[in-house]
């Protein structure tokens, strides 16, 4: 059972809320507060020491030199993936006209007029429309003189319904934005439809009329034209996040540097800071130095999630890819 649906215990809620439908930077705040609270209470306890001492000036010494690396590698990693939308006009105008010919034959197979833009509804048409093929197919073979033709097509049927439902419920009243189409068709496994659908043609071919088996290629069409769609918007996705959090890094990083760098000093300079500021002060820059971290937590947790759900493309599949 895929994890998104409702039907899930507490414990495999927060996980869910953890990798998939937390806002990133309030995942990120927990983690930062959890960091401070743990080194607030150490310091009250007196683990840790009040006045300058060589352990925490190592410790800073590490945040700061560490997040210099971590801001300059997340970075560098960005530009890298974002330079494939880099381009000149020959490769650029391609790429646009690829993207419309895949638009105009959907439309085609789905019989629309104009398609949506927006992934949710894009998904969730294209769901519709192949309910709609398979809802045909089984009742062109409803009064089938041969049994076996009948129960496989329902079995095809069955499973596209209940792919459609679930889709649909995902997607009711959502943003539409990719990653929301992404979770919502996470549980589907269409490589294994169109391995019923293949296995079906070639032992009853001779058993079906000309509109059977266009209803059959059309289905096998629209599960296609589904994993596509969806995986197009997965690296739509994937662009968007890694820009966002590289503005992010920057946001939170140069910042945290600042408190850490004021921490230091703190250490090496004279003396002039009260006790118990020191003490209150410390687990804050401990804190601020966690939280470059803290970010590229969450959101990569993320990420790898979307990666590693999605890499099976169809005709293949994982079925350990479309667990939790």
């Amino acid at each position: 059972m895929e994890p998104t649906r409702s039907d899930r215990g507490p414990w495999d809620r927060g996980v869910l809320w953890l990798v998939i439908s937390g806002k990133r930077l309030r995942i990120a705040g927990v983690v930062v507060g959890v960091v401070l609270a743990v080194m607030g209470t150490l310091t009250v306890a007196g683990v840790l020491p009040r006045r300058p001492a060589d352990p925490m000036y190592f410790l800073l010494s590490s945040l700061l030199g560490g997040n210099l690396t971590l801001i300059t590698v997340v970075i560098s990693i960005n530009q890298l993936v974002l330079s494939r939308e880099l381009g000149s006009p020959g490769e650029l105008r391609n790429r646009m006209e690829d993207a419309m010919e895949f638009r105009t034959d959907a439309e085609a197979t789905a019989e629309w007029y104009v398609s949506p833009v927006r992934p949710g509804a894009f998904l969730l048409d294209l769901h519709e429309s192949l309910c709609d093929q398979a809802e045909a197919l089984d009742e062109a073979v409803a009064d089938h003189g041969n049994e076996r033709v009948t129960d496989r097509v329902e079995n095809i049927a069955t499973s596209v319904r209940q792919d459609v439902r679930e889709v649909g419920a995902e997607l009711d009243g959502s943003d539409g934005e990719e990653f929301t189409a992404i979770v919502a068709t996470l549980g589907t496994n269409h490589a294994e439809q169109l391995e019923k659908l293949d296995r079906f043609l070639v032992e009853f071919r001779d058993d079906l009329s000309a509109t059977e088996r266009d209803l059959v290629d059309s289905i096998a069409t629209h599960l296609l034209y589904v994993d596509v769609a969806r995986n197009y918007f997965r690296t739509v996705y994937v662009e968007r996040e890694l820009s966002f959090l590289s503005r992010v890094i920057l946001y939170v990083g140069v910042p945290a540097e600042l408190v850490v760098a004021v921490a230091l000093a703190m250490y090496v300079g004279p003396e002039v800071v009260p006790p118990l500021a020191f003490a209150l002060f410390v687990p804050v820059a401990v804190a601020a130095g966690f939280a470059p971290l803290a970010v590229l937590f969450s959101f990569v947790l993320r990420l790898a999630w979307v990666a590693e759900r999605n890499a099976a493309v169809i005709p293949f599949t994982a079925l350990e890819s479309e667990q939790p």
